[in-house]
């Protein structure tokens, strides 16, 4: 691939990194609004966002499999398409129905880039760039997340709600014609045969764990569908066994270790710190009593310094190895963890600080080395594959991540308000949440420590080989 389009392929795939992000964490503010204008119930604003979500990741693994089978490319700049027409009918919407159902069409087109996003960038740039272009593709998504919030805001109070969705508009177009101009608008032929009853299953199986984690305190309807999710994929297992052309190939599980480490990881990861930010928004506002303005300045230091230090350590990964950085950054998430869990009601805020500011170095350090060895460690045949399994771990593991804090708030708390009357038992319930998730870094830090030497071994044994054969030859 010349240089101009692999520049091409980095730009597009961070800029639409960086947009669906911003969009999901701005939609987000702006929910309250768009509720008081349809008159919408608490269930129809929460399918907003759960319906996104699920649709999302419902779909990453069929359409990387897809992607594989048929081309790339194509598919990417397909999803980027649909993605800015859906985003531009949305700010049209009359009605609360109108928005869930173009939220849902608009997740549809997401995992369809999503899926691919990182399997262009593999095949785009040289191995000894991959860091620095996997690097900024994360800290897109950081500046996203953190910017959503607050640019979300000063345009829904200034100019209403409907033109997140227009303004929305200039990036995932100015993306799509750059896609346009450089990439295959052509799907290939393929003489494998598609799972569409696996892809079924799969689909059902992730949308009831993503529907189940998000309701899982809201009665008997949460934990069904998580147990129906669990037993879908047990039945998923079974059936990809048994087919010729499966839709995930097990064995790449099983026979490529270092897909293996830092597949379980990636899920750890995410399960063990994205539910942090939810837990400080309640403590800052109803234990510390900070206004929302003020909360979020304290929580928009985690993905600030995600985005800051994202393509250095991206870069660092090209000159040494991306496990140990891995690893080292799976260090700081734990630590940063366990200060998490140490907070109490007179905790400053200077600690506060310096706690998500060692998260941010942590996941900094983690985000784009891991990456680079999930996609390193496949065949370029399966790139695509590689990139839908990493979006959804990414996203299985947050729920797993809501589902631990829900457990402890529903058990501990009951159905009682977090407010500050409340302060001291929200606290008991926030520990418990945060000794779990670190409990979690900790494992994830002991498979990391395990994929590290088994590499060192192999490496070793490689050499032995060698110098053997060297010294046969003289």
């Amino acid at each position: 691939m010349s240089e101009a389009k692999k520049r091409a392929v980095i730009f597009t795939v961070s800029v639409t990194q960086f947009t669906m992000p911003f969009m999901f964490s701005a939609v987000g503010i702006a929910l309250p609004v768009i509720g008081r204008e349809f008159g919408a119930s608490g269930l129809d604003l929460s399918l907003v966002e759960s319906i996104y979500i699920g649709s999302v990741a419902a779909l990453l693994i069929p359409f990387g499999r897809l992607a594989d089978m048929h081309g790339r490319q194509p598919m990417f700049r397909l999803g980027v398409l649909l993605y800015a027409v859906f985003t531009f009918f949305l700010g049209f919407a009359h009605n609360i129905e109108t928005v869930i159902i173009l939220r849902m069409a608009q997740g549809i087109a997401g995992g369809m880039a999503i899926a691919t996003n990182m399997a262009l960038l593999t095949d785009a740039v040289p191995k000894n760039e991959r860091g620095r272009a996997m690097g900024l593709a994360v800290a897109a998504v950081f500046v996203g997340l953190s910017a959503g919030p607050y640019i979300g805001g000063l345009v829904t109070t200034h100019f209403g709600w409907r033109w997140l969705f227009f303004l929305g508009m200039i990036p995932l177009g100015l993306s799509y014609i750059v896609a346009h101009l450089n990439l295959e608008s052509k799907f290939r032929p393929s003489s494998e045969k598609f799972d569409w009853i696996g892809s079924i299953v799969v689909a059902l199986s992730v949308t009831a764990l993503v529907f189940g984690g998000t309701g899982i305190g809201a009665g008997w309807s949460g934990p069904v569908l998580l147990f129906a999710g669990l037993a879908g994929f047990v039945l998923f297992i079974k059936i990809q066994n048994s087919l010729e052309y499966p839709l995930v190939e097990l064995s790449l599980f099983k026979e490529r270790g270092d897909f293996f480490d830092a597949s379980i990881v990636q899920f750890i990861n995410y399960a063990g710190t994205f539910g942090i930010v939810f837990l400080f928004s309640l403590y800052l506002q109803s234990v510390k009593g900070l206004s929302p303005h003020q909360a979020g300045l304290v929580l928009v230091i985690q993905p600030i310094v995600q985005a800051v230090l994202s393509p250095l350590c991206g870069r660092l990964a090209d000159s040494f190895s991306p496990r140990k950085i891995a690893l080292v950054g799976m260090l700081g998430c734990t630590v940063g963890t366990i200060m998490g869990a140490m907070v109490t009601f007179d905790t400053t805020l200077p600690y506060l600080y310096v706690m998500f500011t060692v998260l941010g170095v942590g996941l900094a350090l983690f985000s784009a080395p891991n990456m680079i060895i999930l996609m390193s460690s496949v065949p370029p045949s399966r790139f695509g594959f590689a990139s839908a399994i990493t979006g959804a771990l990414r996203t299985i593991g947050m729920v797993a991540s809501m589902v631990v804090i829900a457990i402890f708030l529903s058990t501990i708390m009951g159905d009682v308000p977090v407010t500050p009357e409340s302060a001291d038992t929200y606290l008991l319930a926030m520990r418990f949440s945060l000794i779990t998730l670190s409990g979690l870094c900790v494992l994830a830090v002991l498979v990391s420590i395990r994929a590290v030497i088994r590499k060192s071994a192999v490496a070793k044994k490689g050499l032995c080989v060698q110098s053997a054969g060297d010294s046969k030859e003289g």
